[in-house]
């Protein structure tokens, strides 16, 4: 082990629940030192690090259990009785406040603590975290927030330390300082009754240097997340390595759950370990847990990892997925110029079955025999409902683009309402995107290529601009969510029985016509 140019050797120790392992026992106070281990005659990073210098593949010592949010203490949590009683609203760090027009302070702006600035308006509307309170979000998305490898304007999706805050979101250099930024953002959030989950990639790295320094076994043979840097988490390390990542950010920062990006790449056993070793862990803080059930291309495995099939053995777990078959049911796919259900056409039965939560036809947790099968929420709370995320066209401008003009007002502003109402009235949790409550658009200049793949665009297109939230068209339906869950009369349906019994929805010709019944004893009709 290299710390501060010295080198100590390294020697095996017994730790349980690990095999291989090997420490080095350094006398003094070593707090923000930076240090590297010896492998093959090379200096390689520590997958573990919780903190690094910038840029480098040089750790910092830290010590993260003394380290707490700006008071000594953690707020409360906010409350949450199911998980299927969320409204997530998925944000990027800097896309949401970098523009000016989001009221908050310069310094501020794109980074974690502008998150949670609140007293921003614009135009007297309110922006920023105060907008979220508004509409009554539960829960914060926030993308890629640990160290990745691109220079933003990025979305990060780009790991390169799993371990630690992203440098560009702070505001500060001192080890320390960056640690408790990110734990004040958290407990800011957790002070307005904003819970947090982390989008988080633990599906492939920036590159392979991230990992070949150390040995090339953590990579799959064939490339399944389109980057060439595949994880393999059939390495039973670098499952471990996972499941202690997860456990860091909710020990360490106190994060409400995760979103993982193509979860698909990941084998479901590895997955309903990781899930149930939090929850076990963590059995106060109902974490929400979910991930995309596919990968960018055919895995020979595929049986093995996660997709709709095999997500009711995930239900013990409480892990869930999003739901692309009732998402291209709405929308008629990501960057096409065809609209389904939300434009007038499309298969009004599938939106009847998205509606119901997109429930399984028996009571089982076993995988089924189809991996691709819409029938597969064992809970409502296993389907993630979205019309519009982060990739592709967003919502609005997959409208326009498929021939919808109007504006707010017009026949565009009616479809994008339509859709959204969709997400929020049916069984499962809603994910809403950034803008879309106002009509965001990324297209600038007609350019609706750029907008499709908008990952590495410039603030111009990426950034939220808050001036266009003069047009708060969806306001209403996202507060009368919020209303309806606090005012059901009755318990809302929360399993596959209540789900089965307490929900219909009828097709009339085009027409979907969705009834809950607030008495679980009697059936629907």
């Amino acid at each position: 082990m290299n710390v501060a140019g010295a080198t100590y050797p390294l020697s095996p120790v017994n730790l349980p629940g690990y095999s291989g392992v090997y420490q080095a026992q350094v006398a003094g106070d070593l707090k923000d030192r930076a240090y590297q281990f010896p492998v093959g005659g090379a200096a390689v990073r520590d997958p573990y690090a919780q903190m690094v210098n910038p840029g480098t593949t040089r750790g910092v010592v830290v010590d993260s259990a003394a380290i707490l949010p700006t008071g000594g203490s953690w707020a409360p949590r906010p409350a949450l009785a199911n998980r299927e009683d969320s409204l997530v609203y998925e944000l990027s760090v800097r896309d949401f406040t970098i523009d000016a027009s989001s009221g908050v302070d310069a310094a501020k702006r794109g980074k974690f603590l502008g998150l949670v600035q609140t007293g921003t308006t614009n135009n007297g509307a309110r922006t920023g975290i105060d907008h979220l309170k508004e509409l009554g979000v539960t829960a914060v998305q926030i993308m890629p927030s640990y160290d990745f490898g691109s220079t933003v304007p990025n979305w990060g999706y780009d790991p390169v330390d799993y371990n630690v805050p992203e440098d560009q979101y702070s505001q500060y250099t001192l080890p320390e300082d960056r640690i408790r930024e990110f734990q004040d953002m958290v407990n800011e959030f957790h002070k307005n009754g904003i819970r947090v989950i982390m989008d988080v990639v633990y599906n492939h790295t920036y590159s392979k240097s991230v990992f070949n320094g150390i040995t090339g076994k953590y990579y799959t043979a064939g490339d399944l997340s389109g980057t060439g840097n595949s994880i393999d988490d059939g390495n039973p390390m670098v499952a471990r390595m996972i499941q202690d990542s997860l456990e860091h950010w909710v020990r360490d920062y106190n994060v409400d759950g995760f979103r993982f990006d193509l979860v698909g790449v990941h084998y479901y056993n590895n997955v309903s370990t990781w899930a149930n070793h939090l929850n076990t862990m963590y059995p106060d803080r109902n974490l929400l847990l979910y991930g995309e059930p596919w990968s960018a291309s055919a895995d020979p495995q595929e049986a093995q990892k996660v997709r709709y099939g095999n997500v009711p053995a995930l239900a013990p777990a409480h892990f869930g997925v999003f739901n692309g078959v009732y998402r291209d049911a709405i929308r008629g796919g990501t960057d096409g110029n065809v609209m389904a259900y939300m434009g007038g056409s499309g298969n009004p039965g599938a939106i009847a079955f998205g509606m119901r939560g997109s429930p399984t036809d028996v009571k089982s947790t076993a995988p089924l025999s189809n991996l691709w099968s819409p029938a597969y929420a064992f809970d409502p709370e296993q389907t993630l409902n979205h019309a519009s995320i982060h990739d592709n066209l967003n919502l609005y401008d997959k409208i326009t683009y498929s021939g919808a003009s109007g504006g707010a007002a017009g026949t565009a502003g009616r479809i994008d309402r339509f859709a959204v109402g969709m997400v929020l009235t049916s069984q499962g949790i809603p994910v809403i995107a950034e803008g879309d409550e106002f009509l965001r658009s990324k297209v600038v200049g007609g350019d609706y290529t750029t907008a499709k793949n908008s990952y590495n665009a410039s603030d111009a297109v990426n950034a939220v601009h808050w001036g266009d939230n003069r047009q708060r068209r969806h306001l209403p339906l996202l507060q009368g969510r919020h209303r309806a869950q606090k005012g059901l009369p009755g318990p809302a349906p929360h399993r596959l029985d209540a789900v089965h019994n307490q929900i219909s929805a009828q097709v009339d010709g085009s027409v979907v016509v969705g009834r809950l019944s607030s008495n679980g004893a009697a059936p629907t009709s």
